[in-house]
């Protein structure tokens, strides 16, 4: 499988984001050294954000930002043949299967099927920008946990191409007028619109919502996923949970000697 990569962004520049990270970082910290994966994660700003996680409609958040993964990777010297790009409110199971493997190469990603009306109406939001690329809400998918190949570099640079040729107008759309996510739904059109294919991974690999799923037990969620995306949470309320998650399972990434 060659070399693998987790890559996170975690800016300074965007401390709310931060509150959250030990506990995502304690758990893809083990997953990546048992698993023989380099963990990098980005934490200076690539361009000014604007402040805050979201920003102020200024700056170029850090999903955006992300998409300088293979430049990032480049310019540390990092080698790489598949690189996961992961959201920090993500933990990971002891004994998540390689999903790197389950990619096999291509684009991987999980379906995200939940808000139905939302998604509509973003995908609705950026229809303009590509005319013939048709797809809806049961094919829509998730940014918080992509696979990528080295193959996909290319992709990457048009991706952030086409963030720099728009970027008043897609700041308007986050903050003004769509206002339904960042890079997500712009990604799910280029990726229908490239050369390259799309993979639809496992569930598992990026369980979402977990509130509306009726996981949050404790044996229930260890059974259920091997991903837990904690998303849909506050923040204050998502560092408390998640907090308590790792207090609960930490017992299992202890590294044998």
């Amino acid at each position: 499988m060659g070399k693998n990569v987790v890559f996170m962004t975690c800016m300074e520049k965007a401390p709310d984001f931060c509150d959250y990270k030990e506990w995502c970082f304690k758990t893809w910290k083990y997953w990546c050294d048992k698993n023989d994966v380099e963990m990098f994660v980005l934490d200076q700003e690539l361009r000014p954000t604007g402040g805050g996680v979201y920003g102020d409609g200024v700056g170029m958040k850090p999903t955006w930002q992300r998409w300088h993964v293979f430049d990032v990777l480049d310019a540390n010297e990092i080698e790489y043949d598949n690189v996961a790009l992961v959201d920090i409110d993500t933990m990971v199971h002891w004994d998540c299967p390689n999903f790197f493997e389950a990619a096999d190469g291509e684009f991987g990603a999980i379906q995200d099927r939940f808000f139905i009306e939302w998604t509509h109406n973003s995908i609705k939001g950026y229809q303009d920008y590509w005319p013939d690329v048709k797809f809806d809400w049961t094919t829509y998918f998730n940014c918080g946990f992509i696979v990528l190949n080295k193959k996909h570099k290319e992709f990457c640079k048009h991706v952030t191409d086409f963030y720099y040729e728009n970027e008043e107008e897609l700041r308007t759309r986050q903050h003004q007028t769509v206002k339904k996510g960042s890079d997500q739904t712009p990604i799910n059109y280029m990726i229908r619109d490239s050369k390259f294919d799309l993979k639809f991974l496992d569930e598992r690999f990026n369980l979402q919502q977990l509130h509306l799923r009726g996981v949050l037990q404790e044996d229930l969620l260890w059974s259920c996923a091997w991903v837990w995306h904690f998303n849909g949470f506050e923040k204050t309320e998502r560092n408390g949970l998640m907090k308590k998650i790792w207090e609960m399972i930490k017992d299992n990434y202890v590294i044998e000697k």
